[in-house]
């Protein structure tokens, strides 16, 4: 597969972001959680890529049915502040503008984020690397607040945001160093992401890449006016 299938520049780039992690502000049918489809619009404007990734995260999320017929997201993003949607939109916008501006597809960030920590930025590993795309405290993660400060990882922990810009960003940072050391192979890239060394064998590449076509899929089955913009 070759890389310019999957790193990809930015889609569009306007200046439509606030770079404030205060949390998107929601209408009432953005908090209507007995929709059917959710318009994320209203929290993250009208960037394609930043909606359809809220509304493929939005249902990616969804782990059953109350028995009134609504939504119910999974636990750990129900506990923030404006609930599970407002935190879905906020690293949403923060996925795609980390990822614009390291020239990545957003979808692939958000794969690997899905599959490093199901997007819970509380998530701990074994090794106690934390965020969203689990940063080890004893590498990359030493230089993130987030990852080394307890008193200020709990101050973010109920923001809908959870401070995960600066994770994002040194986390794309450490995958762009991977696939350059790993020969510009993204497959090779993503292996070393996850074990520290160049083989796309240990399975973790195909499941970050199947997870992206995952999130593909659910994006454009919510807005099937988008489509034609995202590559499978």
């Amino acid at each position: 597969m070759r890389i310019a299938l999957l790193v990809i520049g930015v889609v569009v780039v306007s200046a439509w972001h606030s770079h404030s992690e205060a949390g998107p502000s929601f209408n009432d049918a953005v908090r209507a959680a007995a929709e059917d489809v959710i318009d994320y619009r209203a929290a993250v404007g009208d960037h394609p890529t930043s909606l359809a990734l809220a509304r493929a995260v939005d249902a990616r999320l969804i782990v059953r049915e109350s028995r009134a017929g609504e939504p119910i997201h999974v636990q750990h993003c129900r506990i923030v502040e404006g609930g599970c949607r407002s935190r879905i939109a906020t690293l949403s916008r923060l996925i795609t503008e980390a990822s614009n501006r390291a020239g990545i597809d957003p979808f692939l960030t958000a794969a690997i984020a899905m599959r490093e920590s199901g997007l819970n930025p509380l998530a701990v590993s074994p090794v106690g690397a934390r965020g969203v795309v689990q940063l080890n405290p004893k590498y990359r993660g030493k230089t993130v607040p987030f990852v080394y400060n307890e008193s200020y990882r709990e101050q973010c922990s109920r923001r809908p945001g959870a401070c995960q810009r600066e994770v994002l960003e040194a986390g794309l940072g450490l995958y762009q160093w991977a696939v350059s050391r790993c020969g510009g192979n993204v497959e090779k890239g993503l292996a070393w992401y996850n074990s520290g060394r160049c083989d796309k064998q240990n399975g973790y590449a195909s499941s970050v890449l199947r997870e992206r076509r995952r999130l593909l899929r659910l994006a454009k089955n919510a807005s099937s006016a988008q489509a034609a913009v995202f590559i499978d």
